[in-house]
């Protein structure tokens, strides 16, 4: 059931979901729950480990990098694609960086990268959703969810 904090719709071309939650380190748990659930609701369990990841990485980065105090985590599937992505109240672009074998931190984005088949940036009046997309096995729109 959908909270004040979290909402859920499902048609028949497309299923989204919006949680907000706070901007700190741990929340990263809670958005991979959040995929589980609901990209196993969804028929999608093959996508799991894959958004599981990227979405660690974008709530991740917003946890250190932003100074906010909440976030928002998206989770949309539609047709072909599935797409995972956190909304923070910063302008400040992520960044893909090539970090060295001895560098403990900074593979994040470029994990995104690596993972998803594009990613990008959409600005919110109050900062900005980064956003990752993955293929999903549906090779239609779907026509029931």
């Amino acid at each position: 059931m959908a909270t004040a904090l979290e909402t859920e719709a499902t048609t028949f071309a497309w299923s989204r979901c919006i949680r907000q939650m706070p901007c700190v380190p741990e929340s990263a748990k809670a958005a991979r729950v959040l995929v589980e659930e609901k990209f196993t609701r969804w028929g999608q369990p093959d996508l799991i480990d894959t958004a599981q990841l990227i979405i660690s990485e974008l709530v991740g980065n917003s946890a250190r990098h932003t100074g906010c105090t909440r976030i928002a985590v998206s989770l949309r599937l539609e047709g072909s694609t599935a797409r995972v992505a956190v909304r923070d109240s910063s302008h400040t672009m992520p960044v893909v960086i090539t970090a060295s074998d001895s560098d403990t931190s900074g593979r994040g984005m470029a994990l995104v990268d690596a993972l998803s088949s594009r990613w990008g940036v959409k600005w919110a009046p109050r900062g900005k959703w980064v956003w990752a997309e993955v293929p999903t096995l549906l090779k239609t729109p779907l026509h029931s969810v």
